[in-house]
């Protein structure tokens, strides 16, 4: 194997013109791989004086095209991302990079890395507290992490990704803002509150949490949205829903009787 520092003089020949190319042969297999390692980190630190931590926001494929590294590049079968991953082998993740591919995160594929990326924000970059994510996963936190294309494709809506993330294991309303108008519908207004009052209030009936139900308690689960929006904030308007909810469920058990 060449020297390092013959292998950046050669580099350092070829974009000042004294070499027209790179010698044959010169970026096959794993020692092809690793001279191009050199160059790039040569390149990227030295010659453009570029830190490691902005690699993400300021290297793109221009960058490395323009520097002469498409064609030892086009030898692997690599993109931009794929030459900078050979240099800083697990440094930074694609979806850092001002720049992906259009179809990055579409289809299977798409959905998949997306669910990765999501995943690895939360649990490894970010540490957050698994019952803290509905709180901390927001509009900001996908433009934070430079996670914008993930949220394009799930419609624009935090629920959206963290449901498909985590399947099953939060509820729209445990999120810091619910979708506009959502408890605009009866229906999403039941599912909450019938997962409030049993689920997470322990209630053993609607006749129960009628005579239990405290102001406090929605403060207490973060559903102070629910009751500004739904019932006006007025604990007296929850109490009549629930009234309303024990007749119907008394006469469907009566109805059942007969």
């Amino acid at each position: 194997m060449i020297e390092k520092e013959k292998i950046i003089q050669i580099y350092r020949d070829v974009l000042d013109g004294r070499r027209v190319r790179f010698p044959n042969h010169f970026f096959v297999g794993d020692q092809g791989k690793t001279y191009l390692a050199f160059i790039t980190s040569y390149l990227v630190e030295e010659y453009l004086g570029i830190p490691i931590e902005e690699i993400p926001r300021k290297v793109t494929a221009e960058t490395l095209w323009t520097h002469r590294l498409r064609s030892p590049a086009y030898v692997f079968g690599w993109n931009f991302i794929e030459v900078i991953d050979n240099a800083y082998p697990g440094k930074f993740q694609p979806w850092e990079f001002n720049q992906v591919s259009n179809n990055y995160w579409q289809g299977e594929n798409g959905r998949k890395r997306a669910i990765e990326a999501v995943r690895f924000v939360i649990e490894e970059k970010c540490k957050i507290p698994h019952q803290e994510i509905p709180l901390k996963i927001n509009h900001r936190f996908f433009k934070d992490h430079k996670l914008n294309g993930i949220f394009y494709s799930f419609g624009d809506s935090p629920y959206q990704v963290i449901n498909t993330v985590y399947p099953g294991q939060f509820q729209p309303w445990e999120l810091a803002n619910v979708p506009s108008n959502y408890w605009k519908n009866p229906e999403n207004i039941k599912q909450a509150l019938d997962w409030f009052l049993f689920q997470k209030l322990g209630f053993s009936s609607y006749e129960d949490a009628l005579m239990k139900l405290q102001k406090k308690d929605f403060f207490q689960y973060r559903l102070a949205g629910l009751l500004q929006c739904a019932f006006d904030h007025r604990l007296i308007k929850v109490k009549q829903w629930i009234r309303e909810q024990h007749i119907k469920d008394y006469l469907k058990s009566e109805r059942r009787m007969n």
